[in-house]
C-alpha cells in the first residue's frame, strides 16, 4: 500500500512542477474556475467544481491544474508549502498542503469524488487546523450526497 501512495505523491509533484514552469512561462493566460458550490463543515471551507468530463484522468487533470495554481500563486507571493502524502478516504483521495502566510499556518486538501451518475468534482477544503483523515471522510461523505 506505501508503494502505491508514494507513486500517487511522485506523480503529484512532477505534475505540480512541470504546472509550474509552465505556469510561469505562461502566466498571463491560466485561467481560474470558480467554484460550482462553497459551504463550511465543521469550521472547514469546502468548494466544489465539476469537472468537464467524465473521465478519471480528466478530473485527476483538474485536480492538478488545482493544486499547481495554487502552488504557483503561493511561489508567487513567496509563501512556504508543503505538499504532504496522499490522504485516502472511502470516497476519493485527497492531496494535503500546508502552508504558511504571514507567519499563520493554514492547511488545505485537493481531492475528486465520482458522483452516483458519474459526474466527477474537484474538491478544495480550505482550514486553520490540521486536516485529518476522519475530516476528510466527512467532507467526502458530504459532498458525495450532494452531488448527484
Amino acid at each position: 500500500m506505501r508503494k502505491i501512495i508514494m507513486n500517487k505523491k511522485f506523480l503529484v509533484a512532477v505534475g505540480v512542477c512541470l504546472s509550474v514552469a509552465g505556469g510561469m512561462a505562461l502566466k498571463n493566460h491560466i485561467s481560474t474556475k470558480a467554484s460550482d458550490s462553497s459551504f463550511e463543515i465543521n469550521g472547514m471551507n469546502v468548494s466544489i467544481q465539476k469537472c468537464e468530463g467524465k473521465s478519471q484522468e480528466i478530473m485527476e487533470e483538474d485536480i492538478d491544474e488545482t493544486i499547481s495554481n495554487e502552488v504557483i500563486t503561493l511561489e508567487e507571493q513567496g509563501h512556504n508549502y508543503e505538499i504532504g502524502d496522499v490522504i485516502e478516504t472511502e470516497h476519493g483521495d485527497f492531496v494535503p498542503m500546508v502552508k504558511e502566510i504571514d507567519n499563520e499556518t493554514a492547511y488545505n486538501a485537493f481531492g475528486g469524488i465520482t458522483s452516483k451518475s458519474g459526474k466527477n468534482y474537484v474538491i478544495v477544503v480550505k482550514s486553520e487546523k490540521e486536516l485529518t483523515q476522519d475530516d476528510l471522510e466527512t467532507v467526502a461523505e458530504t459532498v458525495k450526497n450532494q452531488v448527484k
